[in-house]
């Protein structure tokens, strides 16, 4: 076959019957025709050699309209004619999954069918294609094994702690939930996978958080030993679903490789050290020989080549009974001629025959069935530790024989770092030792209890100062009412979550600089960007391990302290209960005033009356009747006003003008002199007495606020209560103070609908004015 210099529709459309013949002789899916005969039967129009091959055929066999039925017999035949001809109904492609045998072996194959007319638009032939599938439904099953397993770990643990015992049911119950949410949606096993390592972190983050308190509990030999068992089980599952993720994530290329300077000692020292454990339990003995002529810094993806190590070595100890394992790193050349890292890893184990050798590297592969059962594992690590050298650029490979141990090399390109010094001064020790943090306060965001159990847990070590909140609505309240140095913040909660909570927080100029810090068991690149984009500090992955927590604990305190000085916000934060009574004496010298009362209406908040009392005074200093269009509504709303500051006087005047219905102009001159007479009296008593006040105003915070809690007070809902604190701390020191103590009275007394009307008409007055239009800074 040659390629055509000019176009010729016979030769161009031979040349696509040729290559497409090609592919019919040497593709891996097994593709088919059936022919539809006349009484309703189908028969084998032809078949290519992967067909012939599961139907146990060879390969030269010729086949022309062969009858099935002889071949696999009515149940199985009749089974796939109802196929064929659902694809002849459609008159289109269509996709089933099916069940078939190969090679004795039970598989699932995606099959495509496409039907065949004439030109009297009669069905004559049924084209078919169909893929095995079988490694994804097994991954498929390896990750609800996980799950399944989980819920055992779960149930486990009840037995430790018996007051946890409903909050467990209850993360089993909806543990299932998911997973049953999960096996429906099984449409693309990458997404799978991720959210499934989502959800199960969450809890093993108590698993394993909970076993870490528990053993520094008094405990007799026995539950010590459980506890240790359930640390150990939590850790080698949390090992598994970071084996099936990061294998979904390869498969999906989604793995991206960076370039930074590490050090290859510390990489070394750390897959020592994350099997130290069982290397004294076999006594075995450990050398590592790190090449001289290797530079104390390269340039590569640290992450990636930790990993690939602390597979090799994990796997040498495991395979180890006795004897040791060697570690050796060394610069050699790759193929490309590039400056490469080679590492060996030699173990005196059980060994493996070569025959097996290639399969080692295959997702799912083990040596054999026996070695599964005796040292568990899913035989991801290899395959993974594979795929990364690969993505790098390099290659691995085993030199092994049975009895004799094994040795894994691998030789990825990475770039020498010449007179670097290594900074190797912090050591595993100080970073796991809790550091006295007893100067500060920090507010704890979780709603699951048994991670905010682990959270509290570690914290308490450290002496800190802890406040809890359920959710980010809460939290907000919180950080408004009172001062703290540092926010760990979840990210999925009910209610709020925690990306929106910390966008609200940060449109406030008062904490800008609060440090926040994000707690989830998102662990991808983009929920590390969606954190920050948020405006978070830092981010913390779930399981929380407690070194990395103290770390970033000391980082964003220790900054914040050296940063700590006087805050004008906080120095000017208020007044004392000295400077509340020396203001109320000032106003009790206005007689029309009855502060005692308004004072109780308020549940004796005196800060709040004093806010209210300044709020009438910015409201109603350029009062005019003439300026509003609607004088029974303007009224009304002053009738409010005046009971919440206390004077009843003007409020009964407004109580008879409204009820009388008579707009008179000698009755609205009466009302406009007593709120006269009363601005004047007000700004007598508090022009020399309250500071003044530079608080920035957004109205259109506000407006947006309030059009929040619209639906809530529509539907008589008292979770509306939930936003008071922040409407208040929101209208602070401005006109509109006085009116989103009105919209609560309103609430409090039952009276939604009223609340309503009043919260829109604030919404639309907001909305037409601007920031400039209105008050942002008051001297009272």
């Amino acid at each position: 076959m040659d390629l055509i210099a000019e176009f010729n529709q016979q030769e161009h459309d031979q040349v696509v019957i040729d290559c497409f013949f090609e592919l019919w002789h040497y593709s891996a899916d097994f593709m088919f025709i059936m022919a539809v005969e006349e009484n309703g039967e189908f028969s084998l129009f032809d078949n290519n050699p992967a067909s012939k091959q599961v139907m146990g055929l060879p390969l030269d066999t010729q086949i022309h309209r062969m009858n099935i039925r002889e071949t696999w017999g009515d149940t199985i035949v009749e089974g796939l004619y109802d196929t064929y001809r659902k694809a002849i109904n459609a008159r289109k492609p269509i996709s089933i999954i099916q069940n078939a045998t190969k090679l004795d072996k039970e598989i699932c194959v995606d099959t495509l069918l496409v039907p065949i007319f004439n030109a009297e638009n009669e069905a004559i032939y049924v084209c078919g294609v169909s893929r095995d599938i079988t490694k994804i439904k097994d991954a498929e099953s390896i990750a609800i094994e996980a799950n399944e397993k989980l819920r055992e770990y779960s149930e486990a643990l009840q037995s430790i702690n018996t007051d946890l015992d409903r909050n467990v049911k209850e993360r089993t119950k909806e543990l299932e939930t998911a997973k049953h949410l999960v096996e429906e949606s099984l449409k693309a096993k990458s997404s799978f996978v991720a959210r499934m390592s989502h959800e199960i972190r969450t809890p093993i983050n108590g698993i394993l958080g909970l076993s870490h308190l528990a053993l520094k509990t008094p405990l007799n030999d026995e539950q010590q030993d459980y506890i240790n068992k359930i640390l150990a089980s939590g850790e080698v599952l949390l090992s598994l679903i970071n084996n099936v993720l990061d294998f979904s994530k390869i498969e999906a290329g989604e793995m991206r490789v960076e370039q930074v300077p590490f050090s290859l000692k510390n990489t070394v020292d750390h897959a020592i050290a994350m099997n130290s454990l069982h290397i004294e339990e076999k006594m075995l003995m450990v050398t590592v020989d790190i090449s001289p002529t290797l530079p104390e810094l390269i340039l590569g993806d640290p992450l990636r080549t930790q990993q690939i190590l602390l597979n090799l070595v994990t796997n040498a100890v495991k395979f180890t009974h006795h004897g040791g394992i060697s570690i050796r790193l060394y610069p050699e050349k790759n193929h490309s001629q590039q400056y490469a890292l080679r590492c060996d890893v030699t173990d005196t184990g059980i060994g493996l025959p070569k025959e097996f050798s290639e399969n080692l590297f295959k997702p799912f592969q083990q040596a054999d069935d026996s070695v599964t059962r005796k040292y568990g594992g899913t035989g991801l690590g290899l395959t993974i530790s594979h795929q990364l050298c690969e993505l790098m650029g390099g290659k691995i490979w085993v030199n092994s024989e049975l009895g004799q141990g094994s040795t894994f090399s691998f030789i990825i390109p990475v770039e020498p770092i010449d007179d670097t010094p290594l900074k190797t001064n912090e050591t595993t020790e100080s970073i796991t030792k809790a550091p006295n943090l007893f100067d500060f306060k920090v507010l704890i965001v979780e709603d699951n209890i048994i991670n905010k159990k682990v959270i509290q847990g570690y914290l308490e070590e450290t002496k800190l100062q802890l406040s809890v909140a359920e959710n980010g609505e809460e939290a907000i309240k919180k950080i408004y009412s009172e001062e703290y140095d540092l926010v760990l913040m979840d990210i999925q909660m009910p209610v709020m979550d925690g990306l929106t909570a910390t966008r609200i927080i940060r449109q406030s100029p008062s904490y800008k600089d609060l440090p926040i810090i994000a707690m989830t068991a998102h662990v991808s690149k983009e929920a590390r960007e969606q954190s920050l984009n948020a405006g978070m500090n830092d981010h913390l992955d779930k399981p929380i391990n407690k070194s990395e927590l103290y770390k970033t604990l000391q980082q964003h305190l220790n900054t914040k302290k050296l940063n700590r000085g006087s805050n004008p916000d906080t120095d000017n934060k208020g007044h004392d209960e000295a400077s509340y009574e020396k203001i109320l004496s000032k106003l009790k010298t206005i007689d029309t005033l009855d502060i005692e009362k308004a004072i109780s209406n308020l549940n004796g908040k005196q800060d709040l009356y004093i806010e209210l009392v300044s709020a009438f005074y910015i409201k109603y200093q350029c009062f005019s009747v003439n300026e509003n269009s609607d004088i029974v509504s303007m009224i009304r709303l002053l009738e409010a006003n005046s009971m919440h500051v206390g004077d009843f006087r003007l409020a009964a005047l407004c109580t008879t003008f409204i009820q009388s219905n008579d707009e008179s102009a000698n009755e609205l001159a009466v009302i406009e002199g007593e709120i006269r007479s009363l601005v004047n009296k007000i700004e007598q008593s508090l022009i020399q007495t309250l500071p003044e006040k530079d608080n920035e105003f957004c109205s259109h915070l506000l407006a947006k606020k309030l059009e929040s809690i619209t639906p809530l007070l529509k539907n008589s809902d008292f979770f509306v209560e939930n936003y008071f604190s922040l409407l208040r701390k929101m209208a602070k020191g401005t006109e509109y103070a006085l009116d989103v103590e009105h919209l609560i009275y309103n609430v409090k007394n039952v009276e939604f609908e009223v609340a309503e009307e009043l919260s829109s008409h604030l919404i639309t007055e907001l909305q037409g004015k601007t920031n400039g239009n209105r008050a942002t800074s008051t001297r009272h």
